[in-house]
């Protein structure tokens, strides 16, 4: 059924008298062009009209044959309360006119028509129309937007809350009500209900300090307490103001973070642990440091009087010692000098555990050319032949980078002892997308089931000791990569050679 709420889209117009129906009516579709002008001869006719067509707006003549404009009029109005009626009459007969106004006409316009006031008649009435339906349209709106916002409020993951200034709620949702204690059975009335008595103090001086106007919003981490139970919270509230720009209510959001304190806790008390465990592991290396340096002098010391004493004795008297004890005493004279070969390698390895790393451009190639030349040097009668890779350069310690070249070289130099032609290779590849160095022999290789054991300090594998070391090296090798934010890993055969990679940060 139309409504006085919408938009005028047709007119009837009613009226027996065929010249004047013809005149008002051509009026009436050049005044409204966007408006369909419907047209009857009488009152049957334009009930007959209005049924099919339901037009806002009725103008009709009162007196008329077959049926007149109030019986028409009275008809109209038991379909539709809201049409707008407007008569056309040459008498002023006053019962028609008090039965025109039980029947609603808002407006009565003698004969002859005065167009004018026709029109204005019509056009007060359009507009009219046009203003409720506009005001309809807002009020629409209007609804749906509160719908929506209540229907947000209401499921909001977090919890909201409308705050008088007094600190009493106002409005509140379920998500509040849970973290703060509806489950307790009661409602919290203000913002301090079930707040813990230790974040009490903060709570107000921040309310205190918003309604000073000293501050628009503020955010607190504060812990509810209900049911035996503390709950942690991330709460903020902000100040809303009116389009006075009067301070109206507050907002307050409260969400639940226990499982995240509960995280930071734990988190905390393992950075302790862990800082604990830290100290206890730095006060062990500084122990193990002074210990190797103990160590060494204390070796030292007797380690070079028996060298000392061997030496003097195979000199005065070299030549009334019987072969035996010639061979006796060289024997022992070698074992001081790897002992002390030794001493020495345990406190490089000692100082590898403290050395940082310095950040330089390092020739990896003239480097390992170098290293390579001073091998070949070392045992000239060998074969062997070195493949360097030219241009290879990185970013590290130019001393510690050269200690793993030396290292891995020098392996790769002892473990091909045994080959007719040793050949060792120095070069760069990618890997997993990722650009490392790599050192290759064809020397005796290893099993790959014991590739754990390759970095573990002195821990040599099979066939090592025919080679000498002292199973540091590549430990060694290992603890100035990590240094350098790297990696190194070995792959090999048995009998078919190894390769050593490694790459840095």
């Amino acid at each position: 059924m139309p409504t006085a709420r919408e938009r005028v889209t047709s007119i009837l117009y009613v009226e027996d008298e065929a010249e004047a129906r013809e005149l008002i009516g051509n009026l009436l579709s050049e005044e409204h062009r966007h408006l369909r002008i419907i047209i009857a001869a009488d009152g049957a006719e334009g009930l007959t009209l209005f049924k099919e067509h339901r037009p806002q707006i009725v103008v009709t003549d009162i007196r008329m044959p077959v049926m007149d404009g109030l019986t028409m009029a009275g008809h109209i109005r038991d379909m539709d309360q809201e049409v707008d009626l407007i008569a056309l009459s040459a008498y002023s007969d006053t019962s028609f006119l008090v039965r025109a106004i039980e029947l609603g006409f808002s407006n009565y316009v003698f004969k002859p028509v005065n167009f004018s006031k026709l029109l204005t008649a019509l056009n007060r009435i359009i507009k009219v129309r046009e203003l409720k339906h506009r005001f309809s349209e807002q009020n629409e709106l209007l609804r749906i937007s509160e719908q929506r916002l209540q229907a947000t409020f209401d499921q909001a993951a977090v919890g909201i809350g409308h705050v008088a200034m007094d600190g009493s709620f106002l409005r509140i949702n379920d998500k509040y009500c849970a973290i703060a204690g509806c489950n307790t059975g009661s409602v919290p009335g203000t913002i301090y209900d079930f707040t813990h008595p230790e974040d009490l103090p903060g709570c107000r001086t921040h309310h205190e300090l918003l309604l000073e106007g000293k501050q628009r919003s503020y955010s607190l981490e504060k812990r509810y307490v209900h049911n035996e139970i503390t709950l942690w919270a991330s709460l903020t509230v902000s100040m809303v103001q009116d389009r006075s720009g009067k301070d109206s209510f507050m907002v307050a959001i409260v969400d639940d973070i226990t499982q995240r304190k509960i995280l930071e806790q734990e988190i905390a008390e393992l950075n302790r642990a862990l800082s604990v465990r830290a100290e206890e592991l730095e006060d062990a290396n500084r122990d193990l440091t002074a210990f190797n340096y103990t160590v060494a002098h204390d070796l030292r010391q007797p380690l070079n009087l028996i060298s000392g004493y061997c030496q003097a004795v195979s000199m005065t008297c070299g030549k009334m010692l019987n072969e035996d004890c010639r061979e006796f005493l060289q024997k022992a004279f070698e074992g001081t000098v790897k002992m002390n070969k030794l001493v020495n390698a345990l406190l490089e390895f000692a100082e590898m555990a403290h050395a940082e790393p310095k950040q330089e451009t390092v020739d990896l190639s003239r480097e390992a050319e170098e290293l390579a030349a001073e091998l070949a040097r070392s045992e000239p009668k060998r074969q062997a032949r070195f493949i360097i890779a030219p241009g290879l350069s990185a970013r590290g310690d130019s001393q510690l980078l050269r200690a793993v070249l030396a290292n891995l070289l020098g392996n790769a130099w002892k473990y091909t002892t045994e080959r007719t032609e040793t050949l060792i290779e120095f070069g760069s590849t990618m890997r997993e997308g990722e650009a490392v160095f790599y050192v290759s022999d064809n020397g005796i290789g290893f099993d790959m089931a014991q590739t754990k054991e390759i970095f573990v300090p002195f821990r040599r594998l099979p066939g090592a000791q025919r080679s000498g070391g002292f199973g540091i090296g590549l430990a060694t090798v290992e603890r100035i990569i990590k240094r350098h934010g790297g990696r190194v890993w070995a792959e090999g055969e048995q009998g078919k050679g190894a390769t050593f990679y490694f790459s840095l940060c």
